[in-house]
């Protein structure tokens, strides 16, 4: 390698380098004001963990704590337990325990030996035959109190979906993390405490409480000791026919059950003439709804109701036919005989959801009704539930806000997501479920593993949770405090199933099974009250998450949404492509300025890269010509040493190294831009203005998905049911440039071993690439096809380069002799 051709590689690294470093710098740049929101989140969250202890802290008068003796005249106090209806719950305070003890001179039997000391213990009256246990779900926030043996006094704590946190002990590392020198904090002893849980009344045993391990053992799992729980009396589902009502403007059409007080669709209007404000295009599958299947092409799919701004109302009997992306998965129209698939309400959008099922099924009642705002309410006994919604003003596209109040108990409830309708990619879906969080000094965004069941996160408190097709999605932002965590759950795609599953029903192109649904879940304040979600339900395009950060970002506080978070390259190497397909979009972006067209975006995006790469790919192409001068050389070495492979591969390798060859020379100009490849399909994946953007019509219609010349309704087997022609053009090319431009004698006989291995593996790659491709984006392969015509212009001119300056004969000057 000479220097220039070093040079290049290390300036393109550099480049490359402060291309990442720049959007690294941008990260962190909002870092220094995030450390003080999480300085004053922390003095806030001080002041937050004592008001609680001091409002959930009980007097010992209204615990079942009595003392017990170990004689009927109470002559000796052996301890304190939890009396519970004669069955009394202590903590071993020795090994072995006595067979009896007294409470209030009545006696008290042991009903098994435990193993340690501090393990739990139960004696039981002659009345009584089992330990009665308060209901603590696996699901929900509850508050309990911790009982340690021989205090008088108690510990708040909060149980929430299986896991115990003491405000107590959290209060004790935020000080402990903010201690000034030469002050002490004092640590709270709880030691092996017992956890009442207050249930209908009264508090009820559940659990031991293990301070050192931070463990907790529920009671219920220890089979030594004999309990009974009784479950308390479920919510009543309030019945009532399901009525829609629509709020909307010129980004989002919001549908609203009376079910649930939820959204049952959140459907995008297409950019149009009439309406320039939405960027959702329309593609193929929705024109082919609306053709084939008309009746689930109607936005929304049910009668529904509508308001003025005075709250007058106007009853509708059916939707508009198309004109409409549906965001949300929502109920498949069937014409008979088939049967019509309801999406259940636990799945709509802005539900609110417990353990109880009949949660998500209540009927709400509409308060009041106008063309910007709706108010739902529902009453269930032991709560009130008032659902507000809002349209947002100009300037924060795709907003809603959400305002939920909630008189009761309000213990155990989640806000629900709803489930993104799906977008596929190469063939196949690309859901992601993502929140942000921030960590000491750092702001992140996390992406969550798909769930194959349903995974409940409860130690984290995330500022937002976004649930995407990969295009589209929902964002959940909650502006007040509410309970910590999140719920991922996995929905079968026959429960609720893609409106892909319409088309082509008849060879089950796409089977529901094979496309599953998400679900996002935030778990609600526990204590009730107010709460306010600001909830964006739209298109991941880059100026309209700037558009919304920038509406809402706050320049005094440093407050910034960072809903762009949401917009990530996650494939599979994107730890390798995202420095790439980041120098890529701004290179394209630049391009499309210029031209309009993100087609020839892509081209001139390849144009400049092929100038960019050119002193590798000469060089490269140098190599090459060089190592067809020298194959009668090679060839002469690989007769003289036949029976000495060993020593026939020295002499060639020592002939390389003396005329300048590398003999992987060839694979140079596929290996450079493979890092390019993967960041330009993860650029595709990640990139909402390429879904739609059409560049020759008729044929290339979206740049994310594969181009279509001519389509069939029999599916065929490894080109479905259309031709796509990009790839195999690309196929084709790549054939002529192995073919047509190698460098090799055209002679078999005077190829080295090493041209022939590269000739019949540029025999074997076009249709590696071509069958790869094949469902690829028609943007991928208009690259990659771009890329290899111009690699053969490359090559080409390369090539007649050296040959003219070979073939120029040297003009040797001599000087003429002077006469003496």
């Amino acid at each position: 390698m000479d220097k220039r051709t070093l040079f290049f590689v290390l300036s393109l690294s550099l480049t490359l380098f402060l291309v990442n470093t720049y959007f690294e710098n941008q990260r962190q740049g909002d870092m220094v004001e995030w450390r003080k929101q999480e300085a004053a989140k922390e003095e806030k969250r001080i002041v937050q963990l004592r008001e609680m202890i001091a409002s959930k802290k009980v007097n010992a008068e209204q615990l079942p704590v009595v003392p017990f003796y170990s004689d009927a005249s109470s002559s000796a106090q052996l301890g304190s337990g939890i009396d519970v209806n004669g069955a009394l719950l202590a903590a071993a305070w020795t090994t072995p325990l006595p067979q009896t003890v007294y409470v209030s001179g009545k006696e008290y039997r042991l009903t098994s030996q435990p193993k340690e000391q501090g393990a739990a213990a139960l004696y039981l009256a002659p009345s009584a035959e089992k330990l009665q246990l308060g209901y603590l779900p696996d699901f929900g926030a509850f508050d309990v109190q911790l009982i340690t043996p021989g205090s008088d006094t108690s510990t708040p704590g909060e149980y929430v979906n299986g896991h115990l946190t003491v405000p107590a002990i959290e209060l004790y590392h935020l000080l402990k993390k903010n201690v000034q020198e030469g002050e002490t904090v004092p640590e709270p002893k709880i030691g092996n405490a017992l956890v009442l849980l207050k249930s209908e009344g009264q508090y009820l045993p559940v659990a031991v409480y293990h301070q050192n391990s931070q463990k907790l053992t529920l009671l219920r799992d220890m089979a030594e000791i004999p309990t009974t729980v009784s479950k308390p009396q479920a919510a009543t589902t309030v019945s009532g026919e399901e009525t829609f009502y629509v709020l909307e403007n010129d980004y989002m059409q919001l549908v609203f059950s009376s079910r649930g007080g939820a959204l049952s669709e959140i459907n995008l209007p297409f950019k149009s003439k009439a309406n320039e404000e939405s960027v959702v295009k329309e593609i193929d599958f929705d024109r082919d709804m609306v053709e084939y299947h008309p009746y689930n092409a109607r936005f929304p799919s049910h009668p529904y109701t509508t308001a003025s701004a005075e709250g007058k109302t106007t009853d509708h009997e059916s939707g508009a036919l198309g004109g409409y992306y549906p965001l949300i998965r929502r109920d498949l129209i069937q014409v008979p005989p088939l049967k019509t698939t309801r999406v259940p309400p636990q799945y709509y959008s802005m539900n609110i959801v417990s353990e109880y099922p009949e949660v998500a099924e209540l009927n709400y009642t509409v308060k009041e009704f106008t063309n910007q705002k709706i108010v739902f309410e529902a009453n269930q006994g032991h709560r009130k539930i008032t659902k507000t919604y809002t349209l947002e003003e100009e300037g924060a596209p795709y907003i809603a806000n959400l305002q939920i109040d909630i008189s009761g108990d309000g213990r155990g409830l989640w806000l629900t997501s709803g489930i993104p309708e799906i977008e596929l990619f190469s063939g196949n879906p690309a859901p992601a479920l993502k929140y942000r969080i921030t960590r000491g000094q750092n702001v992140e965004v996390d992406q969550i593993s798909l769930p194959q069941d349903a995974s409940t996160v409860s130690n984290i408190f995330p500022d937002w949770t976004s649930n995407s097709n990969g295009f589209f999605g929902l964002i959940m932002d909650p502006l007040t405090e509410i309970g910590g965590g999140y719920r991922a759950q996995y929905v079968d795609g026959n429960i609720v199933p893609s409106r892909l599953v319409e088309i082509d029903q008849e060879y089950q192109l796409y089977k529901p099974e094979n496309m599953p649904g998400y679900q996002m879940m935030m778990p609600l304040n526990e204590k009730g009250g107010s709460m306010q979600f600001r909830i964006f339900a739209g298109p991941y395009a880059t100026p309209t998450l700037k558009a919304v950060d920038t509406y809402y970002s706050d320049p005094i506080t440093g407050y910034n949404p960072d809903y762009i978070g949401c917009q990530s390259f996650h494939g599979w190497f994107s730890f390798i492509s995202e420095p790439f397909a980041k120098f890529l979009m701004i290179l394209m972006r630049f391009f499309h300025s210029v031209t309009g067209s993100w087609g020839f975006s892509i081209i001139l995006l390849t144009v400049a890269l092929r100038i960019m790469l050119y002193p590798l790919n000469a060089w490269s192409t140098k190599s090459m010509v060089r190592m067809q001068k020298i194959a009668p050389e090679v060839n002469a070495i690989q007769a003289k040493y036949k029976k000495d492979p060993k020593k026939a591969q020295l002499e060639i390798m020592s002939l390389y190294r003396e005329k300048g060859v590398n003999p992987m020379s060839g694979c140079f100009p596929i290996l450079i831009q493979i890092p390019f490849l993967i960041g330009m399909f993860d650029l595709l994946k990640s990139t909402f203005e390429l879904r739609g953007a059409s560049f020759i019509p008729g044929w290339i219609d979206n740049l994310a998905a594969p181009d279509v010349l001519f389509s069939w309704s029999k599916p065929i087997f490894f080109f479905g049911t259309s031709f796509h022609l990009l790839p195999i053009l690309l196929g084709g090319v790549m054939f002529l440039q192995q073919r047509v431009m190698s460098t090799a004698p055209k002679d078999p006989s005077m190829m080295t071993d090493q041209q022939r291995q590269q000739r019949a593996m540029g025999s074997v790659m076009p249709l590696v690439f071509m069958f790869m491709f094949y469902s690829f984006p028609s943007g991928l392969n208009l690259y990659w096809l771009s890329s290899t015509l111009l690699g053969i212009g490359q090559q080409w001119w390369t090539t007649k380069t050296m040959k003219d300056k070979d073939s120029t004969p040297s003009v040797t000057v001599v000087g003429k002799k002077g006469k003496r």
